[in-house]
Formats: C-alpha cells, structure tokens, sequence
C-alpha cells in the first residue's frame, strides 16, 4: 500500500489549515495516491469551494459506502444536495465559509468580492421573504431572486425607482416591513458605514471599476480584523432566522485527518 511519510504528512496539514485542497491533492499524487476515500474527498472539496457543488457530490458518491454511510459524511452529502437546490440557509453558511477562506489566505480582493456578493444574495432574500401573502419557500436560485425580477417588481408594485438594488430593497423595507430592532440591525450591519467603505474598496479594486489593490492594513483600517466581518454577517443572517454553520471545511478537514492516517509509515 502507498504510504505518506512525516514530511508530506505535515505539508498537507499545512495545506488544509489555508483549505488548499489543490495543494493537498498535488501532494498526494506525488506520493501515488490519486484515488481512494481521502482523494475523492479532497477532490470532491477542490470544487465546492469554487461553487461547483454538483462535481462535488458526484466525486464524494464514488467513496467508499462505509465511509459515505458515516453521519457526519451524510451530512455533507446533505449540504451539498441543498447548495445544488438553492437553499438560502447552505447557501449563506458557503458564501460566509469561503470568504473565511479567501481571509486565511490573505487574498483581500477576492475576500472583497465574496462580500459584496453576500450583502446583495441577503437584500434578494430579504425582499422575496418578507413579501406579503408570501406561500412559498425561497430559493436562492432563478427568477424569484434574479436582479432584473426583482427591481422590475420594485418599479411596478411598490413605485420605488432605483437603478441599485441593495439600495431600492432598503428603501423598500423601510416603507413597506413591519420595523423590528432585528431588521434594524440587520440594516446597521449590512449598510453600515463601515461594510459600506469596504464595498467601495472592492469597487476601486480590479474585481469592481479600478485597479487598486487591496492589503490587509486597508481591511484593518476600516474594520478592525478581518474575522470580525464573518461575525457580523453571521449575526445578521441569525437575526433573519438564517441557521448558518461556516466550519464545514473544519469538520472535512478532521475527517481527511482521520484519513490520512491509513497512509502512515509509522
């Protein structure tokens, strides 16, 4: 059987600590392993952090039924199934877990751009849940949430007027939701001022209208740690009865752990 000695052991751990799962898998097909339950996984995580869900369940189906009949790998079969049908929860939890991703590896625009990206998927699941008479469950894909539907149904039934969306949907909750303090912090940390001027970074950044950079002294300067956005965002998708879990990479990353111990020369 291949085996993996103490050095390739802990360039891999390294790798999954930055959940560079490209990384993990060159060294492994180094070492000749390029199948079998951690290869798969592995591979099968290589995709979903780029959002390609439906490779990724594909890859884990080809593991073995012993391992696939684990609770814990049940699981991911699950959260896969609902990223693949648009559940707003999974869909939530993946956005907020990869932009921890792109702060591990200190990649700020991308971070910018995963950011952006979330506050306006929470504005379109905002508006299309709060809706009156609303009989239906959200999903996060199609027309229910696309742009143009939604600030076509802004203009013609609530006469609100704007070309921005995440600005028409505020405006539209002010005038036509019930006012809560959830919903009111919800707006404190989704248009505050200082999300708002990290917006503008990533608008200035190649990723938006510019070609500045961005470094982590620019995210501190405006937000303090990086981190600290993760949990505000979290926080704001709780005060939405959105259940997010952002460790899910943490738990494959114990389980290819685990794995990886079947290779061990000692």
């Amino acid at each position: 059987m291949v085996s993996l000695d103490k050095t390739n052991e802990y360039v891999i751990y390294k790798f999954l600590e930055r959940y560079d799962y490209g990384g993990v898998l060159a060294i492994l097909e180094e070492c000749g392993i390029e199948d079998g339950d951690l290869y798969s996984l592995i591979e099968s995580c290589k995709y979903a952090v780029n959002f390609d869900f439906k490779s990724a369940i594909k890859i884990m189906e080809s593991m073995d039924f012993q391992l696939i009949s684990r609770r814990d790998v049940q699981f991911l079969f699950t959260n896969l199934e609902n990223l693949i049908a648009g559940d707003p929860e999974d869909l939530m939890s993946e956005l907020i877990a990869n932009i921890k991703i792109q702060i591990v590896n200190e990649e700020y625009i991308d971070f910018l751009g995963r950011l952006y990206r979330l506050k306006e998927a929470l504005f379109k699941y905002i508006f299309v849940n709060t809706k009156e008479n609303k009989k239906y469950k959200v999903c996060m894909h199609g027309k229910m949430v696309s742009k143009k539907n939604i600030m076509y149904t802004l203009k013609k039934k609530y006469n609100i007027y704007n070309a921005n969306l995440i600005h028409g949907v505020t405006n539209y909750i002010h005038r036509y939701v019930k006012q809560t303090k959830r919903m009111d912090k919800v707006l404190e940390i989704l248009n505050g001022e200082r999300l708002e001027n990290l917006i503008k970074l990533r608008n200035d950044s190649l990723i938006g209208h510019g070609f500045k950079g961005v470094s982590k002294e620019d995210i501190e300067y405006i937000y303090g740690n990086p981190m600290e956005v993760t949990k505000d965002l979290v926080k704001a998708c709780e005060l939405l009865d959105l259940g997010i879990n952002i460790d899910k990479y943490d738990h494959i990353n114990e389980i290819a752990i685990q794995l990886i111990g079947n290779y061990s020369k000692y």
